[in-house]
C-alpha cells in the first residue's frame, strides 16, 4: 500500500522496482531484428488522460481504481514535461533550492502548499500473442517521483528522475482493456539530492513501453576490455546472464550456465574471450556463440 507521506523520507526512494540490466532489445526472429521492430515490445507513447493539481490534497482520490473512469479527462502527450504542455511553469534555479522563498522546510520534509501532482491514465489492450507470458513496463525517465498502479492495484514507486525504472505486471493484467495509472510528484525526498543548476520540470518526460520476454533469453550482458602493458594486444570479454521462464506456470527460473569462469566468480554467468589481438585465440565454437 502506497502512502504519500513516505515520499518525504530519504530512506524511501523506490519499491518493487526490478533490478537494472543492459538495455539490449530482444527480437522474436532475425527478420524483426533486420527491420528494427520487435513484436516483444509495445510502446505506450502518445496521448494519455491527465489531471493536474497544485498539491496532493487537490488531486482526485482513488483515480487509479478500475471503477473510476478517467476517459473524460484532458489529454496530454507522453513523453513530455507538463510545464511545456500548459501546466505549472518552468523554473530555473542555481545554488538555491526551488522552493526557497516560498516554504521553509528542512531535509526530511517536502513542500506542502505547492507541490504539483500530475495524474496520468493510459488504457490499453495487451497483444493476444503475449497471453500467459511475463509482461513488464519500463519508464525511461519520470521527474521527480511516481507511484504506479495497474487495474487499481498498487505496483510500485520510484524517485530517481534520470534513471529508468521497470516493474513486473504479472498477475495484474487481464484480457480486454487494462487501466494503467501513474501519479507523478514534482518534489520528493530525492529533490534534495537532485538539486543542481538546471531548469526544473516534472512529468513523464521519456518513453514508456511494455515488453515481454522470450522463453529463454539473455537477461543481462557486460563487455569489458583489457589492454596489455605495451598496448600492443587487447582482449574483449563478454559476460551475460541467461534467464528462462516456464510458460505453464508463468514462473521465472534462472538457467545457470558457466563458460571459462572460475566457480567462485558466480554461477549463471556466461563468459567468453572474444578477441585478444591474435586470430588464433578465436576458437571456432566460441566464434559461433
Amino acid at each position: 500500500m502506497f502512502r504519500y507521506e513516505e515520499i518525504k523520507s530519504p530512506e524511501y526512494y523506490q519499491e518493487n522496482v526490478l533490478l537494472p540490466h543492459s538495455d539490449h532489445i530482444a527480437y522474436r526472429n532475425a527478420t524483426e531484428e533486420k527491420l528494427g521492430k520487435s513484436s516483444l515490445r509495445k510502446s505506450l507513447n502518445g496521448l494519455w488522460k491527465f489531471h493536474y493539481a497544485r498539491r496532493i490534497e487537490d488531486s482526485i482520490p482513488n483515480f487509479e481504481s478500475s471503477e473510476y473512469s478517467c476517459k473524460d479527462w484532458e489529454d496530454i502527450v507522453v513523453p513530455a514535461h507538463i510545464q511545456l504542455e500548459g501546466y505549472d511553469a518552468p523554473q530555473y534555479a542555481n545554488v538555491q533550492y526551488p522552493w526557497e522563498g516560498h516554504e521553509s522546510i528542512r531535509p526530511g520534509e517536502i513542500p506542502r502548499h505547492f507541490n504539483p501532482v500530475a495524474s496520468y491514465v493510459k488504457y490499453f489492450i495487451l497483444p493476444k500473442e503475449w497471453r500467459n507470458q511475463p509482461v513488464r513496463i519500463s519508464f525511461q525517465g519520470v521527474e521527480n517521483a511516481f507511484a504506479l498502479y495497474c487495474n487499481g492495484a498498487y505496483i510500485g514507486y520510484h524517485s530517481d528522475s534520470f534513471t529508468p525504472a521497470e516493474f513486473s505486471l504479472e498477475g495484474f493484467l487481464k484480457e480486454g482493456e487494462n487501466k494503467l495509472a501513474v501519479q507523478v510528484y514534482k518534489w520528493s525526498a530525492a529533490s534534495w539530492c537532485e538539486d543542481q543548476d538546471f531548469f526544473r520540470f516534472s512529468g513523464i518526460f521519456r518513453e514508456v513501453y511494455l515488453y515481454t520476454l522470450p522463453k529463454l533469453h539473455l537477461k543481462d550482458l557486460h563487455l569489458r576490455t583489457e589492454m596489455s602493458r605495451d598496448f600492443k594486444e587487447g582482449k574483449l570479454y563478454f559476460s551475460g546472464k541467461i534467464e528462462g521462464w516456464e510458460k505453464e506456470t508463468e514462473k521465472e527460473t534462472e538457467k545457470e550456465t558457466e563458460k571459462e569462469a572460475e566457480k567462485e566468480e558466480g554461477k549463471g554467468i556466461l563468459r567468453y574471450s572474444l578477441f585478444d589481438g591474435r586470430e588464433s585465440a578465436f576458437p571456432r565454437e566460441e566464434a559461433l556463440l
